[in-house]
C-alpha cells in the first residue's frame, strides 16, 4: 500500500479494496427527501444489527477497515465526489436509486473480502427487498471464482455490472450477442430488471455451488478458525486500550510493519507507553494474518530504553510474550505520535486533501470553471464538506491514533482489578505450528485448490466410454490466440428485454478508456477451444473416436438385410473414392489399404485389441453363429484409453503428447496410476 508523500495517509483508491452497494426497495410514492432519508436510516440500522450479530458469533477481527455503509441518494455528483466515475461517465451512467454504499480496504488479508460477501448474502437473505452488488479492483470477482461454470457468453466486457446478490443467491443478467459492449449495463437498469423478474436471472447450481464452497468457512456460527489467541506482556495502559477497543490491534500491527524514519524516531522516546510503566500479562486475540505479520517483523528495542527482556535461551516462551508485547506497544506508540503530528492541522495543509483535490481536477469535477469563480467556489465547498463528512472513506493511521490519544486522556472503564484477575487465570496460548509449512504441504495445498482433477485412481473406477466422451468434447472446442472456448455451445439469447443497440465495428483505438481492462477476469473467462471443427486435421481423430464396427442383426430373419448392409458399405466406399467427401480416397490409397489388410491378416496384431464380450441372444441355434463364432467386436473406448495410458507411462512423467493433452483437458494422472499395467485396464475398472 503506497502512502501520500510527506504523510502517513493512505489513498482510498488502491488495489486492496472491495466496493459494495445495497439497493433497498423504495416506495414509488415517496418523494419527500426528508422522509426518504429517515427510512434509509431505519433500514441501515437493521442491516447494522445483522452485521453485528454475524461478526460477534464468529468473533471476527477486521484486518484494516470494517464493514461500513453510507447513505446516498444516488446522484451522479455523489459518485463523482467519491471518485467512482469521471465527468464523461457522469452523463452516460446517470443517477442511481437511493442506496447504501461502502468501501472496505482489506490490506493483506483477503478473508475480509469474502466475509463481506458472506455478510451481503445474509443481508439479502434476511431482507428480501434488498439487492446487493460487490466488486473489487479485478471487477466481478464472484464470477472469477465461478469461471469454470460460467456460460459461454461471459467475458469481462459482457459481465460488467451484471452480477448481483438477491435473496442470498447470485444472479447474473444474461447478455445476448446483439447487446452493445461499448458501455456496460447501468446499475439502475439492472436493479429495475431484477425487480421485474426476481427469479429470471438466478444462476445455475454449478455457479452457486462455487460461491457457497468459498463461503463455507463463514457459515458456521462459531469463532473463525483464523483466530489465534496469544498471551502478551503489555504496559498497563496498552492492555486497557486493547481490552476496550480490540480493533486498535490491527492498526497497531500495520503501523509497526509500515514504520518510516519519523516513526523510528518516536520509538526512541516511547512517550505514551514508556517501558518503565507497570506491565501485565493478558490474553490477546489475533487473526493468523496479523499474528504472522507481528511475529515475523524484525524489531528489537534499544537496550537503553529499559524494556529489560528476559533471556531468550533460558525462558524462550516468556521472552516471546515480552517481545510480542513490546512490538504491539511500539505500534500503538507510532499511531499516537502520528496523530499528534497532524493535530490542529488545517484542511488545506493536509496532504490527503491536496491529493483528493488533484484527483477531482483530473476527473473534470470543476467543469472547466476558472479558479476563483463563483461556481468554482461552490463546487469547492461541496468537495470540502464531502471530505470532512467522509473521513472514514479516507482511512488514515492518524484517525486510530486520535482515538488512542482520547482514550489515554479519558481512560476506559476497564477496572485494573479485572485485568489482574485475568492475569491469574490466563488461557494458554494457541500453538503457532501453522506458521511452519513445508514445501510438500504447500504443493499439496496448491494441488487441492488449483490442481487438475484426478482421472486415474487405482482404487477407483472409471468408465472408458466416459473418457472417450470427454476427449471428444475437448476436440469439439476451437481455439484462437486468446485460448480455448467451446464451439457451437452458445447459450440461448435469454436477455429478450435487452434493448441496447447492436454493437458497431470496433477497433482497439476506438475503445478509449471506457472499457475496463481486467486481466484477472479475462484469464478466468478464457474458455476458447483447441481445434477448429472445420479444420481437416481433426477428421482423423474424430473418425477414430466415432468408429463403430457394424454388428450383425441377431433378430433379423431376412437374408436381404445382410445384403443391404453390404450394399450400404459398398456405397459408402464408392462415396469415399469419388467426390462428396472431405477426404476422397483415390485408387492408389484404396489399393494400399487393401494390401495393408492382407498383410495384417497374416499377423496376430488383432489380438492386441481389447474386444467386447459376446452376448448370444436367447433361444438361438448354434448354426446361426457359424459365421461369427470367431468374431469379437473391438471396444474402441477401452482401446483408446489403454493406448493413451501406455503412451503416458512411456513418457516417465515428462512432457509429451498425452500428458500435454491431459493438461489441456484439465485432468491429471495419479502417481499410483503410473505404476499400473495398462493391460489391466478393463471396461469397468480403470
Amino acid at each position: 500500500m503506497s502512502k501520500i508523500p510527506g504523510s502517513n495517509l493512505e489513498f482510498v483508491r488502491e488495489d486492496d479494496f472491495v466496493e459494495y452497494y445495497i439497493f433497498p426497495k423504495i416506495p414509488e410514492n415517496m418523494k419527500d427527501e426528508t422522509i426518504l432519508r429517515k427510512l434509509m436510516l431505519q433500514v441501515r440500522t437493521e442491516i447494522a444489527a445483522i452485521v453485528k450479530e454475524k461478526s460477534m458469533e464468529r468473533s471476527y477481527l477486521w484486518h484494516k477497515d470494517e464493514f461500513h455503509l453510507q447513505i446516498r441518494m444516488g446522484s451522479a455528483e455523489e459518485r463523482l465526489l467519491n471518485e467512482e466515475i469521471n465527468l464523461e461517465e457522469e452523463e452516460e451512467l446517470g443517477d442511481l436509486p437511493p442506496h447504501f454504499h461502502g468501501v472496505t480496504h482489506y490490506g493483506d488479508n483477503i478473508s475480509d473480502e469474502w466475509f463481506i460477501v458472506y455478510l451481503l448474502t445474509e443481508i439479502t437473505r434476511f431482507r428480501s427487498d434488498c439487492i446487493a452488488r460487490v466488486s473489487d479492483s479485478d471487477g466481478e470477482f464472484l464470477l472469477i471464482e465461478a469461471a469454470d461454470a460460467l456460460p459461454d457468453w461471459a467475458s469481462p466486457e459482457t459481465c460488467e455490472q451484471r452480477a448481483y446478490l438477491v435473496g442470498g443467491n447470485l444472479h447474473l443478467l444474461q447478455n445476448s450477442a446483439a447487446s452493445s459492449q461499448e458501455k456496460p449495463l447501468t446499475m439502475a437498469t439492472a436493479v429495475q430488471r431484477i425487480r421485474l423478474n426476481p427469479t429470471l436471472y438466478r444462476c445455475s447450481r454449478e455457479i452457486q455451488s462455487c460461491i457457497d464452497t468459498r463461503l463455507k468457512e463463514y457459515q458456521i456460527a462459531q469463532p473463525h478458525f483464523s483466530i489465534h489467541r496469544q498471551v502478551l506482556e503489555l504496559p498497563q495502559s496498552a492492555a486497557q486500550l486493547l481490552k476496550h477497543r480490540p480493533r486498535l490491534l490491527s492498526s497497531a500491527v500495520r503501523a509497526l510493519c509500515d514504520r518510516d524514519s519519523l516513526d523510528v524516531k518516536a520509538l526512541r522516546t516511547m512517550r505514551y507507553f514508556p517501558p518503565e510503566a507497570k506491565r501485565l500479562r493478558t490474553n490477546v486475540r489475533f487473526t493468523r494474518c496479523l499474528y504472522a505479520m507481528l511475529s515475523h517483523q524484525q524489531y528489537l528495542p534499544e537496550k537503553r530504553l529499559g524494556w529489560n527482556l528476559t533471556d531468550p535461551v533460558a525462558e524462550p516462551e516468556r521472552y516471546k510474550e515480552q517481545l510480542l508485547g513490546v512490538k504491539l506497544a511500539s505500534g500503538l506508540e507510532i499511531l499516537a505520535t502520528q496523530a499528534k503530528r497532524v493535530e490542529g492541522q488545517k484542511l488545506e495543509e493536509m496532504p490527503a486533501w491536496r491529493a483528493y483535490l488533484r484527483s477531482l481536477e483530473g476527473k473534470g469535477y470543476f467543469r472547466k470553471n476558472i479558479e476563483g469563480s463563483a461556481e468554482y467556489q461552490e463546487l469547492l465547498e461541496k468537495a470540502k464538506d464531502y471530505f470532512r463528512g467522509n473521513q472514514e472513506r479516507f482511512r488514515t493511521a492518524s484517525q486510530a491514533g486520535a482515538e488512542i490519544l482520547n482514550l489515554l486522556l479519558h481512560p476506559p472503564e476497564v477496572a485494573l482489578q479485572e485485568l489482574r484477575d485475568e492475569q491469574n487465570n490466563l488461557q494458554p496460548s494457541d500453538s503457532d505450528e501453522w506458521l511452519n509449512i513445508s514445501a510438500e504441504d504447500l504443493d499439496s495445498m496448491l494441488q487441492d485448490r488449483y490442481g487438475p482433477k484426478k482421472l486415474y485412481k487405482p482404487n477407483g473406477q472409471m468408465n472408458a466410454e466416459e473418457f472417450t466422451k470427454q476427449l471428444s468434447e475437448f476436440l469439439d472446442r476451437q481455439s484462437n490466440y486468446e485460448g480455448i472456448e467451446h464451439s457451437g455451445l452458445e447459450e440461448p439469447e435469454l436477455d429478450s428485454d435487452d434493448d441496447e443497440p447492436p454493437p458497431q465495428a470496433r477497433t482497439s483505438s476506438g475503445l478509449g478508456g471506457k472499457v475496463k481492462k481486467n486481466p484477472s477476469m479475462r484469464r478466468a473467462c478464457q474458455r476458447n477451444s483447441l481445434i477448429q471443427s472445420e479444420e481437416p486435421d481433426t477428421t482423423h481423430v474424430r473418425n477414430f473416436l466415432d468408429f463403430v464396427i457394424p454388428e450383425d442383426n441377431w433378430d433379423s430373419t431376412s437374408e436381404m438385410s445382410d445384403y443391404a448392409d453390404e450394399e450400404d458399405m459398398e456405397r459408402n466406399m464408392k462415396a469415399l473414392s469419388g467426390g462428396g467427401s472431405v477426404f476422397p480416397l483415390d485408387r492408389q490409397i484404396q489399393s494400399y489399404m487393401e494390401q495393408m489388410d492382407r498383410e495384417l491378416a497374416q499377423t496376430s496384431v488383432g489380438k492386441s485389441f481389447h474386444g467386447k464380450k459376446k452376448k448370444a441372444p436367447p433361444q438361438a441355434d448354434e448354426e446361426d453363429f457359424d459365421d461369427i463364432e470367431d468374431f469379437e467386436p473391438i471396444n474402441i473406448n477401452v482401446n483408446t484409453l489403454r493406448n493413451m495410458m501406455d503412451s503416458y507411462q512411456s513418457q516417465v512423467g515428462g512432457a509429451g503428447p498425452v500428458s500435454n493433452l491431459f493438461s489441456a483437458m484439465g485432468v491429471g494422472m495419479s502417481a499410483a496410476g503410473e505404476d499400473q499395467d495398462p493391460q489391466d485396464i478393463s471396461e469397468s475398472a480403470v
